[in-house]
């Protein structure tokens, strides 16, 4: 019997859920990683550009995704995950249309933060979970994490290329026709969950969510995470510009980063879902992202370029060892009711790091790059010092919903 349970197969409901959710997750997200390498190159021609201005348009789609992900994800628990997943694209694609025929640096901006509007994240991880039974939920978000992962190495590496032969309207415009494409498949391809709509209060599913403390520990990783990674991919074509390479050479780096990322991920996701050692992955994920925000500063400030790749090589397998492994605890910690508020919170963070990130880096990194970096360096050292604590799964106690108010507070044992 532990063998068959262990070898559960899934049902065709959830093949087509899996397939046709990673397929949106796939088209939308390779739009939005087609913009990460080279959006603060060709942003510079741009009307009224300036670093700041552009970091704020770099970072505005994670500044309106973050402030929307927790309202999305408590709608999706009222009404449906499917059509606020709707109203998300349809926003999105307003907002890829406009960075389309955008001009200036303010359109830009505005183009983004609509972009962003479009804060879906939270409801497709929740219908995933809607879609899929627990035995097999792991590896329906592995599913998911593969499409984002494929979406994400496959941008990078036709970014430059991408970029230097249709510039940034063109790659708004690839975006557009992306994203389109996602909606047709929602409105097609994904089934219809029977979803239990929660009838308590918005509030009550928000303080259900925050009253678990491991989560807590995730939202911050999420946070520290997408800041390293917005401020990392605003600076990086600009310095590597200011050593001779083109837009189109920028694969040369971008490449090898993304091969090492991979290796990392696909050891992650085996230490931590096989051998349940989620801490103990993360803790070295941790020290990854520490070594390199320090390594980066050196390389940056005493101009050693070799010391700045081999630190962006660490830094993209540090943010990779937390990929596969943030979604799938976000949905063993949280119950059947505040799955969306969970997921809600966990995105609200992750984009909320995007801007941050990003802003400060287009504040910061010609002023005050030691500033920019020894705030990365101080949030990743907390983090790490959080993660020491941080439960194993075979440790987590979940207490059942609550059958009258639907809230359900997962409580952990330390």
């Amino acid at each position: 019997m532990p063998k068959k349970e262990k070898k559960a197969v899934f049902t065709a409901l959830e093949k087509k859920s899996i397939y046709s959710l990673s397929s949106i997750f796939f088209f939308r997200m390779f739009g939005l990683f087609l913009v990460l390498p080279v959006f603060s190159l060709l942003a510079l021609d741009l009307e009224g550009a300036s670093p700041l201005l552009i970091g704020i348009a770099f970072g505005g789609y994670g500044l309106t995704q973050a402030l929307l992900q927790i309202p999305f994800g408590l709608w999706s628990d009222r009404i449906g995950r499917k059509p606020v997943i709707a109203f998300g694209l349809i926003l999105f694609i307003a907002g890829s249309a406009i960075g389309t025929v955008a001009e200036g640096i303010y359109w830009m901006i505005f183009a983004r933060l609509l972009q962003g509007a479009g804060a879906i994240s939270s409801p497709i991880f929740a219908l995933i979970a809607d879609l899929t039974r627990p035995e097999v939920r792991a590896r329906a978000n592995a599913g998911l994490g593969a499409s984002i992962g494929m979406a994400f190495g496959l941008a990078f590496f036709a970014a430059p290329f991408l970029g230097s032969w249709m510039g940034l309207g063109g790659i708004f415009g690839s975006i557009t026709i992306m994203a389109t494409v996602s909606l047709v498949i929602l409105l097609t391809s994904v089934p219809t969950p029977e979803q239990t709509i929660y009838s308590g209060s918005s509030w009550s599913m928000f303080k259900a969510v925050l009253r678990i403390p491991p989560l807590l520990t995730i939202d911050f990783g999420a946070l520290v995470c997408s800041m390293g990674l917005s401020t990392t991919f605003f600076m990086t074509p600009l310095i590597l510009s200011q050593y001779g390479f083109e837009k189109s050479d920028l694969w040369k780096v971008y490449l090898p980063m993304l091969l090492l990322g991979g290796i990392a991920m696909v050891f992650a996701a085996i230490l931590a879902e096989v051998k349940k050692r989620f801490r103990e992955v993360m803790l070295v994920g941790a020290g990854l992202l520490f070594f390199s925000f320090i390594f980066s500063w050196l390389g940056y400030s005493l101009e050693m370029l070799p010391l700045y790749i081999a630190a962006l090589f660490m830094f993209f397998m540090g943010f990779n060892v937390f990929e596969p492994i943030f979604p799938s605890l976000i949905t063993r910690m949280t119950s059947s009711h505040t799955k969306g508020t969970a997921s809600g919170v966990y995105s609200f963070s992750s984009f909320m790091g995007n801007f941050l990130g990003a802003a400060a880096a287009g504040l910061l990194y010609q002023r005050a790059s030691f500033l920019l970096f020894l705030l990365l360096i101080g949030m990743t050292a907390v983090f790490f010092y959080l993660i020491r604590s941080f439960p194993n799964p075979e440790n987590t106690v979940r207490v059942p919903d609550e059958a009258k108010s639907g809230v359900a507070v997962g409580e952990q044992s330390y």
